[in-house]
């Protein structure tokens, strides 16, 4: 079964996870928690620009241990299964689509479309590394990124959350 076992990020996807859940803004405040936070939107963000990236084969490596997996295990599917019906490019088919969704999950046969997700999470990585780490060396920096991606986030996808923004601008300022 998918998101059973503990799972590692390795190489320069555990770097980037790592920097994302490392960074705070002060004793308070942090990009990410948890590596947890980083793989329930990753491959989301990897999907919805576009992203995908192989298994990098380096030394670094970070975990989410399977307690943690199991606990969040309902959201991690449902992530998968949005992924496996909406992604037309690694599947015209609809009907096909939703057999990879729900009744080919977890199965041998899906070993391709794990791995396609997997890449969705690891381009997802790069994209959050690349928009909130890349470039920043004060919090100010960070909190521009990440002012920066919600703005253009905003304007790919038109669902902005004004109270999130707002509170960008605020501590923007």
């Amino acid at each position: 079964m998918i998101f059973s076992s503990e799972y590692t990020f390795k190489g320069i996807h555990a770097d980037r996870v790592k920097d994302l859940t490392g960074f705070k803004f002060d004793k308070e405040h942090v990009i990410f928690e948890r590596n947890m936070d980083v793989y329930l939107l990753a491959p989301i963000v990897g999907f919805l620009y576009n992203r995908r990236s192989p298994v990098d084969k380096g030394v670094s490596t970070t975990k989410i241990f399977t307690d943690i997996l199991l606990k969040y295990q309902k959201e991690l599917e449902f992530n998968y299964r949005l992924i496996m019906l909406l992604d037309e490019e690694h599947e015209a088919d609809f009907e096909k689509r939703v057999d990879k969704a729900f009744r080919h999950y977890g199965d041998k046969t899906a070993t391709a479309d794990v791995e396609r997700y997997e890449e969705y999470v690891r381009g997802g990585i790069d994209v959050l590394h690349e928009k909130l780490m890349q470039n920043a060396s004060m919090p100010d920096d960070y909190i521009k990124n990440l002012y920066e991606f919600m703005k253009e986030f905003d304007s790919r996808y038109n669902q902005s959350s004004d109270e999130i923004i707002d509170l960008c601008k605020l501590a923007r300022s």
